[in-house]
Order: structure tokens, then sequence, then C-alpha cells
């Protein structure tokens, strides 16, 4: 599903960083892959190629296929419907409830209205919100704000979801539920990739790990540890 191919991503100002440095891997459809490596690693530097927010400096990276390198501008939104991201800080619109929180990642991607309704819900449900429909952020934990991140990400039926540091603001017990989450979704097939430092998490799900240093992969095991 994912072929990245010899990439390095390279910033350039007063002081120039190399952040990622000729990295390859493949990552199949329905896999759950876990990214670490200590702040400055790449992680963050890597998702973002992921969605198409960034270009490497250089390299390839194909998705389902399609290099997103020789993607236009306006293909890219379309890309990105295929995917959804979850970040640490929530990035929630705080003045519009759990339901309208939602449902604007579906009316931002011009779904019909009656599938916004059916389909809100649906996903709240699953994330286990389904009693905060009208509640808004700041009148919940951030557990459970994180689960809205969550369900906005999931609404739109991606094929990807990409999460960087979820976990990151929460306590352990709440950071093992959001996980918990992302393991159902995954075994529903959708690809799960996450950046972390969540070493507990890690070590209990057993999953794909790839640790980053310095920009280069430096391990890749099947059913890893942090």
């Amino acid at each position: 599903m994912i072929q990245i191919f010899n990439v390095s991503k390279t910033y350039k100002g007063e002081v120039t960083v190399q952040a990622l440095k000729n990295i390859s891997l493949h990552i199949k459809r329905g896999e759950f892959v876990f990214l670490v490596g200590p702040s400055g690693a790449g992680k963050s530097t890597l998702t973002r190629l992921l969605i198409r927010e960034e270009l490497p400096t250089e390299g390839q990276i194909m998705v389902n296929g399609k290099s997103l390198l020789r993607l236009r501008k306006r293909e890219i939104p379309y890309y990105r419907r295929k995917i959804g991201f979850i970040f640490q800080d929530f990035r929630l619109l705080m003045d519009r409830t759990v339901y309208e929180n939602v449902a604007f990642a579906m009316e931002a991607m011009e779904f019909p209205r009656n599938e916004v309704k059916e389909k809100v819900p649906a996903v709240l449900e699953m994330v286990g919100l389904q009693d905060k429909i009208n509640a808004y952020p700041h009148q919940l934990s951030g557990g459970q704000q994180q689960r809205i991140c969550i369900a906005r990400a999931i609404v739109n039926n991606p094929l990807m979801i990409i999460a960087d540091e979820p976990t990151g603001n929460l306590d352990p017990d709440t950071s093992w539920e959001v996980m918990n989450i992302l393991q159902a979704i995954n075994k529903r097939g959708t690809t799960v990739i996450v950046a972390t430092h969540d070493r507990e998490s890690v070590n209990r799900l057993q999953k794909r790990v790839i640790a980053l240093a310095n920009g280069r992969i430096v391990r890749d095991e099947e059913r890893g540890g942090y």
C-alpha cells in the first residue's frame, strides 16, 4: 500500500537540518505500525510526507500505486479523503458540539446531508461518545476529546489512519483506551500508523515497530517493543 524509496528530507534555513536520510520501507494494507524514536528522529516529518503536507527533498513515495510527488494540486484534497489524521493537540472546534465537530469533516468534503446524519452517530457510538453528542469539547475530558478526533478521522471510511502522538497529552489508562479503539479500527481492515513515545502501549500491543534515530530507520520488527 505504501512504498517509500530512498527518501530524504532537508530543511534549509540559518541551520540546515536533515530530518530524514535515505529511508526506504513498505507498509502493507491493513497493517498496524508504530513509529518510535526520540524527539527529532523524523517521525512527524514522515507523517507530514504521507499526508502530502510536504514533499521529500529526494526519493519517491507511492501510495496505492500512485506517486505523491506527481499529485497535482487539485488532486491533493481527494487523496486526503482517503486518510484520517489524528493530532496530539486535538484541533477541535471549541464552539461546536461533538456531533458538529465530526460532521464538519464530512461537510468539508461535500458529503450529502442525509449521509452525514446517518454516519456521524454511528462513529460516535463506535468510540463510546453516543451520550455526548450534544456536548461541547470544553465539557469533556482529554480522553473524550481525543475520541472525537478519532471519530472525525474515521467517519469518511479512510484507507489509512495516521496518528501523531495521539496519547501524548493523556494519562496511561486513557492512553490504553485510545490504543484499543485504534486496534479495533485496524481489525476492520484500515491501515493504522502511529507515531508515539507511548512505551507501555507499544510494548503491550506487540505490533510492527519501526524505530527512527537521527532521520534513519534503525530497527524494523514485525512484533516489536519500544
